[in-house]
């Protein structure tokens, strides 16, 4: 076989498996629609059962299903965590059916391929919902919605009018899925643990026994290691490096706040690090209350950090420690 050919028919398989974890309803019901139409030519005589009109109709109706619920905050979430095993056995499903009669070791070759593309796109597609539900304002989960449906279908159709594009292009989104699963697995991690500590709070067991001016013991080693002499801690807690420079995003962390200003203890290829900003480098710190999530946002010079504490633990922040830089901001506004 030519290779240009092995690229086409990889095309098709890769894509059609990826975008079903998106929207596996949606990708049926393209492609059962094509060839019933007889809008692309050359496929695998095994998808044409696809285009029968039971199999598109059923296809179509759970679509419509699945458009309306997946625009509801929460039971979009819900539908997501039924379809973890549904889209992946999908995906997989459409890569036999490219396949026809191949070995046994094709097909369970082929079935795993199928299922893992599959998967991948279903985790990136729920965890970036639950992300952008932890937002106030629900405009962008509706929007993230309709282009997840455009991208369904518009990816079902390039996957099977121009495979070649749709290889290339697969293999790029599934690079980019691995360059960043971490940070959206890191961000995951941590809303589930504020939600955790969220609900154990309710019954009064979140943030038992934490003192805010007591540190871990390795902690403790580091800031002594790094504190200046006389310097004070005034508060210690953990929180969560949502955006600071040179710290991966959403990374657990250690916050000490002191007479010198803030310094910060996270972990990085297996070993802890700090990053400190002194007193004379902080301009503004503003504190936003969230649901979950608290955020302390601190303006320094040439960089800013933003860093989300558990609600509860937000509530122990030291008020005067804050007020302090913001009268720093205001002072330095007036002298200049």
């Amino acid at each position: 076989m030519h290779a240009m050919e092995i690229i086409a028919q990889l095309g098709s398989l890769l894509g059609l498996s990826f975008v079903s974890g998106v929207n596996l309803y949606a990708t049926v019901a393209v492609v059962g629609l094509c060839l019933k139409h007889g809008l692309v030519q050359g496929l695998p005589p095994e998808l044409h059962v696809l285009a029968n009109d039971a199999v598109i109709f059923v296809a179509l109706f759970l679509y419509v299903i699945e458009f309306v619920v997946d625009k509801i905050p929460g039971l979009d979430a819900l539908w997501d965590t039924l379809h973890t095993i549904i889209r992946p056995l999908g995906g997989a499903m459409l890569a036999l059916m490219q396949v026809g009669e191949a070995s046994p070791a094709l097909e369970v070759i082929v079935f795993l391929l199928g299922a893992s593309l599959a998967s991948a796109a279903h985790v990136t597609k729920a965890g970036t919902r639950l992300l952008v539900q932890a937002s106030p304002e629900p405009f962008s989960n509706m929007a993230l919605s309709v282009g997840e449906d455009i991208f369904a279908v518009g990816y079902a159709y390039v996957s099977l009018t121009h495979p070649r594009w749709t290889f290339f292009s697969t293999i790029a989104l599934l690079v980019l899925f691995v360059i960043f699963f971490p940070i959206l697995a890191r961000n995951l991690a941590m809303l589930v643990k504020a939600l955790f500590h969220r609900i154990f709070s309710a019954f009064g067991a979140g943030g038992a026994g934490f003192d805010p001016v007591r540190l871990p013991y390795h902690i403790d080693r580091l800031h002594a290691a790094e504190a200046a002499p006389g310097e004070e801690v005034i508060w210690a807690g953990p929180a969560h490096a949502s955006r600071v420079p040179g710290v991966p995003r959403a990374s657990r962390a250690h916050v000490v706040l002191t007479s010198e200003g803030i310094r910060l203890h996270y972990r990085r290829f297996f070993r802890w690090q700090s990053k400190a900003m002194g007193r004379k480098d902080l301009h503004r710190v503003r504190l936003y209350p969230g649901r979950l999530l608290s955020k302390l946002v601190i303006t320094g010079t040439g960089e800013t950090w933003i860093l989300s504490f558990y609600r509860r633990d937000a509530e122990t922040l030291p008020t005067q420690w804050i007020e302090a830089h913001e009268r720093n901001e205001n002072l330095q506004l007036a002298g200049s």
